[in-house]
């Protein structure tokens, strides 16, 4: 879409006569509810400054980086807090720079909610993009994979102490990739990669040659500013899945598991949507269909994106795809898709009722308080304990210059919160503290409870600015019960159990799994609010492995550790 285009879309969007029936939300937007986020990454200790590398040249990575992780990479109980870093294409200097002059990422130790910067072996001097964090080698501690514009790694976790071995472990792809995620999607027991690539970008290219966002601008006043490049200059670069042989290696099986070639992949997430007890995998696009593969139970996938209904934008287009999230938010059981999407293309919903996705992006109220904004990261969450699954974008835009030519826009923009009332979603994100009143260029967002008290916090990546933590000060009263899962047979975190939780009426589906939203990584549990119940009566947990056991009933406010096939351990809140 050229950007000169996008104010006519947008008010196109807006206008009465293009909805039958205009989303009701301004009572609802305003309403004062009991969310409350304060920013307070520098108070405890993530001073931590994101470096895209921008140049005059304005090469087209720079401002498509920024994702990173909360993950226990010491295992003791807390998410520690992993910031992937950007860099000059061309050598130069950054905020913080390694022997050969690259910008490096950083790694914070959590001690009782205060990081300390260590040196564990994992500050890469990469074109850094985004993260997954996995036992896959099953020792006993998480492993990160790490995507670059240029050689991804994976760095091996001995103890707290990281090593650099992809090339020895066949997965240092030298293309431009973005998300990644880690999944048993053969079930033989141990943990599989699924890697997005872009497209294929060449920073030797001539200029000319690639025709620029502000593309219009010219024809219409003159010299065009300098601008970043469009997606549609760029042939896209085929994804990538690597089968995890007993930890010992991964072997590149894209084509014999039917991987489809050219894509221009962003966002990457697995989740067992048809209830097959098979991972599906769910991939957004940039300017192109977006992927759906459901798992065919023997090795290969069948893209199914346009047939069920989630490849394209409520008209048929294609919409420049970013960040992604699978969550039940209507509670039905079922798993439901978020994708963020470019400014005047709406964040999209596609809700599932057991046999087909329809498009909810206007009538459950996502559409137009998204329609405005660029969104990076997302995802499903429950901020307020209330026991159902609220919805978060970072917002962004790739232009750092965009007032030029869209005065209605701007670089930083503030990010959107979605609270979901009985199934309809109303933007509170003015009334949800002062975490939520900042404009920074937001890319990828996880999701943590670093404080330990029960709810979620938001760590946000910015590019070229600081970090953003969010900590979560709701103050509401509700109850919780905090799940980590024990899996056996190869998949000790059970990254991909299916967690459907009974509290009085309450009915709660969760799917466990650490990588969405966009480049990032989530902490490895599952959240489950209570509302004013005191009381989780029963849990169900299916395992990957296909065993289904049954848990409770348990009094709110207590990590629960459950084992598989071994039973229960429980903690008291801190």
């Amino acid at each position: 879409m050229r950007i000169s285009a996008l104010l006519w879309v947008l008010l196109v969007a807006c206008s009465p006569d293009t909805q039958d029936e205009p989303p009701v939300l301004p009572q609802e937007a305003t309403a004062v509810g009991p969310i409350h986020f304060v920013e307070v990454a520098a108070s405890v200790g993530l001073a931590w400054h994101h470096d895209n590398g921008i140049s005059a040249q304005r090469h087209f990575p720079e401002t498509m980086g920024g994702g990173g992780a909360f993950f226990d990479y010491d295992g003791d109980g807390d998410p520690d807090v992993y910031a992937v870093n950007g860099g000059p294409i061309v050598a130069g200097q950054g905020s913080e720079v390694s022997a050969n002059g690259a910008p490096v990422n950083a790694l914070f130790h959590n001690d009782d909610g205060h990081f300390t910067k260590v040196d564990a072996g994992l500050s890469h001097p990469g074109i850094g993009m985004g993260v997954a964090a996995a036992d896959y080698d099953l020792d006993g501690d998480l492993d990160l994979y790490l995507t670059n514009f240029g050689p991804n790694t994976l760095l091996r976790n001995d103890s707290g102490t990281f090593a650099d071995i992809g090339a020895a472990a066949g997965v240092d792809d030298g293309r431009w990739g973005t998300s990644c995620a880690f999944a048993d999607y053969d079930l033989d027991g141990d943990l599989d990669l699924y890697v997005a690539n872009y497209v294929a970008y060449d920073p030797q290219a001539s200029g000319a040659e690639r025709i620029p966002y502000m593309a219009d601008y010219q024809s219409h006043r003159g010299q065009a500013p300098p601008s970043y490049p469009h997606p549609d200059s760029f042939s896209g670069q085929s994804d990538l899945l690597y089968r995890n042989d007993n930890g010992e290696g991964f072997v590149d099986v894209s084509a014999a598991a039917r991987i489809e070639a050219g894509g221009k992949g962003l966002g990457v997430v697995f989740a067992d949507y048809d209830r097959d007890g098979w991972p599906d995998v769910y991939v957004a696009n940039d300017a192109m269909r977006n992927s759906l593969y459901r798992n065919s139970q023997d090795g290969t996938f069948r893209e199914t994106a346009a047939l069920a209904g989630v490849g394209y934008g409520l008209d048929g287009q294609m919409e420049a795809g970013m960040g992604v999230d699978w969550g039940d938010y209507d509670a039905d059981g079922f798993l439901d898709l978020t994708v963020t999407n470019f400014q005047a293309e709406p964040n999209a919903l596609y809700n599932l009722d057991g046999t087909f996705f329809t498009a909810a992006t206007f009538d459950a109220g996502v559409g137009l308080p998204s329609l405005p904004l660029l969104a990076f990261g997302t995802q499903f969450f429950d901020p307020d304990l209330d026991g159902d699954l609220d919805l978060f974008a970072a917002n962004g835009h790739v232009l750092d210059n965009v007032e030029l030519i869209d005065q209605s826009t701007s670089y930083g923009q503030r990010n959107l919160l979605l609270r979901n009332d009985g199934g309809r979603f109303a933007d509170v994100s003015a009334t949800a503290g002062p975490g939520f009143d900042l404009q920074r260029v937001s890319r990828g967002s996880a999701v943590g409870d670093y404080d330990m008290d029960g709810d979620p916090d938001l760590l946000v990546f910015n590019s070229g600015q600081p970090l953003s933590l969010l900590r979560n000060d709701s103050g509401h009263g509700n109850h919780w019960i905090t799940v980590r899962l024990v899996g056996a047979d190869g998949n000790p975190n059970g990254i991909g159990a299916r967690v459907t939780a009974h509290s009085g009426d309450l009915v709660q589906t969760r799917e466990l799994r650490g990588s969405r939203s966009y480049l990032s990584q989530s902490q490895l549990h599952v959240s489950l609010g209570l509302g004013h119940r005191s009381q989780l009566d029963d849990i169900e947990v299916r395992w990957p492995s296909g065993r289904i056991e049954r848990f409770g009933p348990f009094a709110g406010g207590q990590v629960l550790i459950l084992i598989e096939g071994e039973g229960v351990s429980a903690q008291p809140s801190p």
